[in-house]
C-alpha cells in the first residue's frame, strides 16, 4: 500500500503499481499499414504500431520473458524468468533499505524501476529550466520559484557539509544555520512588526504563528473527514462535520518537567545560538525583537505553562460549572461549537477575572476570511487547550523598550516565537541537534548530499506548482480515453456478474448498480490557471521581492522555505474555510504512481503518474492497455467487492447490499481464496504464504483481470463488426495471440528479483498484498480465459480442475 497505506487501509484500499520510464517530450506516433482500410467483404489486415513508446514497450516484453518455460508450467518464469538477469539491485536503495544489523535490502522489481523513472523526470523538472515553461509570466515565476527553492535547499546542504571537503568548522556551520533562521524570521518578523503600531491580541499572535506553517505548542490540523467532505462537495455534511483539531503538544520539548528543563543545557544552548550572544554578532533578528528575553525568564513562563495546563481548580465549584458535553475526558472524537467554546472561554476566564480568549476571532485570523460561527471543532485534550489560551491571553503582546520608542515583544510573545523556531530543528548546526522532543518536526532530517531531503520538501511544501510543472512536461493529453477504458471495464465487470448463477438476480441488480455509480478521479487537480495564480498570489508577490543570485542562493533558503511553508498552510487552512480550489489530490498527491479505492467513498483514483509507460499510453494497442492499466482499473473496481468492500453499499453505508444466499456463495469462493493462497510457499521449501492479511488484494486481482479479458472481448467483437483488427507490437512473435499478450503484460506488471531471506523479512508480518510471483500465479490459476489463451490441458499447474471465481 501507499500514502503511508493511506492510514494502513482505514479508508482507502491501495494497488501498488509504478511508472517505469517517462513519456517522451515529443511523441512520434506512426502507424504501419500494409493496406487500406478495408471495405465490404475485404479482409481486415493488422497494423502495426510502431511509436516510440511501442518500440520501447516491445523490446522490454521480450527482454523479461523466459520463452523456453511453458507458461503452463510456471507462467511467472515465462514472462519473468529474464527480469533478473536483466536488472541489477541499486547499492542506494539497498543500503537505505533496512538498518544495518540486518543488511542490505536485496529486492528489485519493476516498481522500483518504475519510481526510478519517476524521480528522475521530477529531478529535471528542478534542475533543468527549459523542461517546463509557461507563457503566462505568473505561472513561470512560480515555476522558477520551485527549481529555485530545490536549489538554493541544495546549496544550503551542500555548504552545511563543508562542500564535499570535510566537515566545515563549528563557525561555518553556526553562520549556515544562521542563514536559515534569519530568512524563516525576516518573514515571520513583517508579520508580527506591521501589527506592532495596532492593538494587537494574543489570538493574532498565536493565529499567524500557526499559519506561517511550524509547529508550536498550540497545534491546529485539518480533520482527514472535512477534507473528504470538502472534496466531494458534500455541502449539506459540512456543519456536522469538525473543521479543525486543536490540541496541546503534550510531548513539547518544554512540557516534560521542570526538573529535567533546568538540566538541559540544550535549552541554554539554542537561546544564545538564536540571540548569536556566543559568537559576538548579531547575526539574527531575533534578540532586537524580543528585547529582554532571557533564559530565567522563559524558564518561568514555562513553569507557569506547565502548572496551567493542570490546573483544575476551573473545573470545580471555585471556577464554573461547565456543560457535561464539554467535560474533560471525552474522546479524541468529540466535536464542539466554535461560537460555544467563546461562551465557554468567557466562562471559565471569568473565575480568574481574566479577558476571555476569542476562538472566533483566532479562526479568522487563521483562515484569513469570516469564520463560520456554527462550525464544529475538535479538542482532544479540552482541558489543556482551554487553560493555556485563557493563560497567554492575560499576557500583553509586547513591552516597550527602555527609552519608550519602540515596542518589543513580550516575555510571553517571545517565548512563543522561540517555541515555534524550535519546530525546525533539522537547520540547527549538527551540535545543537540533540532536541530531546517528541515533537513533530516541520521537515524530515537532512541527509547526505540533500538531494532526497530537498526533493522531499520540494514535493511536499510545493506539490500543487510541481504537478503543474510535471502535467506541461510530460502529460499535455486530458485523459479522455483512460475515461472511456474505466467506462470499457465497467461494463465488462457488469457483464460478467450477469453471467454468474450464483448471483440471485437481485444482488446482480445491486452489484451493477454499485458498479455503475462508481466514481473515477484520473490524472491531477483540475484547477484552472486563474485559480492557481490567485491562490499563489501572495506567495508569488513575495517572492518577486527576494534578492536572488546564484552567489547568495544558499543564504536565501531560510526565506524560501519561509516562503513554501506558508503556502502549504495556507493550502490546508483555505480548505477549513471551504474556500480552497485544491481537490482530492490534495489529500493523494498526482505524482505518485499508484491507484486507490476510496472503499466507503465508492471512489477510483487514478493519479496521473501512473498514467504514462509502460502501464499506458494513447499509441499502445487496446489489449497492451488493458493488460496494464485496464487490470489495474478493474483491481480497483475489485476492491468495492473485496472482503471489506462487499460490506458496504453504494454510498459508502456498512452493511450488506445483498441477499443472504448471495452472500453465503461469495463467502465460499472468498474461502477458496484464501486457502488457495495459503497454500503457496513465498519460495521452494520456504514458509507457507500469510493469505489472510492479503485477501483484500487477491480477490481484487482475479476480479481484476476477469474485467481486463472481459472488456477485450467487447472491444474485439465491436473492431471485428466494423472489419478492423487490433493492432501490434512490433517485433513481438506473430504467435502471440492479443490475449496472450494481455496476460504477459499483467504479469510483468510484478516482475522482481529478491534473495530468499529478504522475502521471509518482507512477508512474514502481515504484508497487504501476495509476493509478486504468487499473484501472477494467483491470476493464472483462477481465470478460465488464461487457460483457453495459452492451450493449457485440465490439471496442468496453471489450470487447475477448481478455480476461485466471482465473475
Amino acid at each position: 500500500m501507499s500514502v503511508a497505506a493511506l492510514q494502513a487501509r482505514s479508508l482507502l484500499t491501495v494497488v501498488t503499481v509504478a511508472l517505469l520510464s517517462p513519456l517522451a517530450n515529443s511523441i512520434r506516433f506512426e502507424i504501419r499499414r500494409n493496406a487500406s482500410e478495408p471495405g465490404p467483404g475485404q479482409s481486415a489486415i493488422p497494423v502495426t504500431c510502431q511509436s516510440v513508446e511501442c518500440v520501447s514497450l516491445a523490446a522490454q516484453m521480450a527482454s523479461y520473458m523466459n520463452t523456453s518455460a511453458d507458461p503452463c508450467e510456471d507462467f511467472y518464469n515465462y514472462a519473468c524468468g529474464n527480469f533478473p538477469s536483466m536488472v541489477r539491485y541499486d547499492p542506494v536503495r539497498a543500503s537505505a533499505g533496512m538498518s544495518f544489523k540486518d543488511g542490505d535490502l536485496l529486492f528489485e522489481d519493476r516498481m522500483s524501476l518504475m519510481s526510478d523513472g519517476l524521480e528522475r523526470n521530477i529531478y529535471e523538472l528542478l534542475v533543468l529550466d527549459r523542461v517546463a515553461s509557461s507563457p503566462d509570466q505568473d505561472i513561470s515565476d512560480l515555476f522558477n520559484f520551485t527549481r529555485l527553492f530545490y536549489r538554493s535547499c541544495r546549496q544550503w546542504v551542500h555548504t552545511r557539509s563543508g562542500g564535499g571537503f570535510g566537515q566545515p568548522s563549528a563557525s561555518l556551520n553556526a553562520a549556515n544555520s544562521a542563514s536559515f533562521f534569519a530568512g524563516v524570521l525576516d518573514h515571520l518578523n513583517e508579520t508580527l512588526w506591521t501589527l506592532c503600531n495596532e492593538e494587537v491580541a494574543m489570538e493574532t499572535v498565536l493565529a499567524t504563528l500557526v499559519k506561517t506553517g511550524g509547529s508550536g505548542m498550540l497545534g491546529v490540523t485539518l480533520p482527514r473527514q472535512f477534507a473528504t467532505n470538502v472534496i466531494e462537495n458534500d455541502d449539506f455534511n459540512l456543519t456536522q462535520t469538525a473543521r479543525a483539531v486543536v490540541s496541546i503538544d503534550r510531548l513539547s520539548l518544554f512540557l516534560r518537567g521542570s526538573a529535567e528543563l533546568e538540566r538541559n543545557a540544550f535549552f541554554r544552548e539554542w537561546l544564545d545560538f538564536l540571540t548569536e550572544r556566543k559568537l559576538g554578532a548579531p547575526l539574527l533578528d531575533f534578540g532586537s525583537l524580543v528585547g529582554n528575553a532571557s533564559r530565567p525568564r522563559f524558564q518561568r513562563i514555562i513553569k507557569r505553562i506547565e502548572k496551567s495546563l493542570n490546573d483544575n481548580s476551573l473545573y470545580g465549584p471555585g471556577g464554573c460549572t461547565v456543560p457535561e458535553r464539554y467535560s474533560f475526558g471525552l474522546d479524541s472524537g468529540a466535536k464542539y461549537n466554535v461560537s460555544e467554546l467563546d461562551e465557554l472561554s468567557a466562562c471559565v476566564a471569568a473565575a480568574k477575572g481574566g479577558v476571555p480568549f476569542s476562538w472566533s476571532r483566532f479562526f479568522d485570523e487563521l483562515l484569513q476570511s469570516p469564520v463560520d460561527r456554527s462550525a464544529l471543532v475538535q479538542l482532544p485534550n479540552i482541558k489543556e487547550v482551554i487553560n493555556f489560551v485563557n493563560d497567554i491571553k492575560s499576557r500583553p503582546v509586547f513591552a516597550k523598550s527602555n527609552d519608550s520608542s519602540a515596542s518589543l515583544l513580550s516575555d510571553d510573545a517571545a517565548f512563543l516565537v522561540f517555541d515555534w523556531l524550535l519546530s525546525f530543528r533539522s537547520f540547527f548546526p549538527p551540535d545543537l541537534q540533540n532536541l530531546k522532543s517528541g515533537r513533530t518536526q516541520v521537515a524530515r532530517d537532512i541527509e547526505g548530499d540533500g538531494v532526497a531531503s530537498c526533493m522531499l520538501w520540494t514535493k511536499t511544501l510545493l506539490q500543487p506548482i510541481l504537478e503543474r510543472m510535471y502535467q506541461t512536461a510530460y502529460h499535455q493529453q486530458d485523459f479522455s480515453d483512460v475515461n472511456e477504458l474505466v467506462k470499457l471495464i465497467k461494463e465488462a465487470a457488469i457483464a460478467g456478474v450477469r453471467g454468474q448463477s450464483w448471483i440471485t438476480p437481485s444482488a446482480k441488480v445491486a452489484i451493477e448498480k454499485k458498479i455503475r455509480a462508481a466514481k473515477e478521479t484520473i490524472g491531477l487537480d483540475k484547477i484552472s490557471a486563474a485559480e492557481f495564480k490567485a491562490f499563489y498570489a501572495p506567495t508569488l508577490e513575495e517572492f518577486r521581492a527576494v534578492d536572488l543570485r546564484p552567489s547568495n542562493l544558499d543564504r536565501k533558503f531560510g526565506t524560501l522555505f519561509s516562503l513554501a511553508l506558508c503556502a502549504y498552510a495556507h493550502k490546508n487552512f483555505d480548505v477549513m474555510s471551504s474556500l480552497s480550489p485544491v481537490t482530492l489530490f490534495m489529500e493523494i498527491s498526482p505524482l505518485v504512481v499508484n491507484a486507490f479505492n476510496w472503499i466507503e467513498r465508492n471512489q477510483i483514483i487514478f493519479p496521473m503518474a501512473i498514467l504514462a509507460p509502460p502501464y499506458y499510453h494513447p499509441s499502445y494497442p487496446p489489449h497492451i492497455n488493458l493488460g496494464s492499466i485496464g487490470y489495474v482499473i478493474g483491481h480497483e473496481i475489485g476492491h468495492s467487492f473485496d472482503n471489506t468492500g462487499h460490506q458496504i453499499d453504494q454510498p459508502g453505508a456498512i452493511g450488506h447490499f445483498w441477499d443472504n444466499e448471495t452472500e453465503a456463495n461469495y463467502l465460499d469462493r472468498m474461502e477458496c481464496v484464501r486457502s488457495r493462497y495459503g497454500d503457496y510457499r513465498l519460495y521452494p521449501g520456504g514458509p507457507v504464504h500469510l493469505s489472510n492479511s492479503t485477501l483484500g488484494n487477491d480477490i481484487a486481482d482475479i476480479i481484476g483481470i476477469q474485467a481486463a479479458v472481459g472488456a477485450l472481448k467487447l472491444l474485439k467483437s465491436r473492431r471485428q463488426g466494423r472489419g478492423r483488427l487490433l493492432p501490434r507490437l512490433p517485433n513481438l512473435p506473430a504467435s502471440l495471440s492479443p490475449e496472450q499478450q494481455l496476460f504477459i503484460q499483467a504479469a510483468q506488471s510484478w516482475c522482481f528479483k529478491s534473495e530468499s531471506h529478504i522475502l521471509d523479512r518482507i512477508y512474514q508480518g502481515w504484508p497487504s498484498h501476495s509476493p509478486h510471483h504468487l499473484r501472477v500465479r494467483g491470476v493464472a490459476e483462477n481465470s478460465p480465459e488464461f487457460a483457453e489463451a495459452f492451450k493449457c490441458r485440465r490439471g496442468k499447474p496453471m489450470n487447475p480442475a477448481k478455480k476461485c471465481i466471482f465473475w
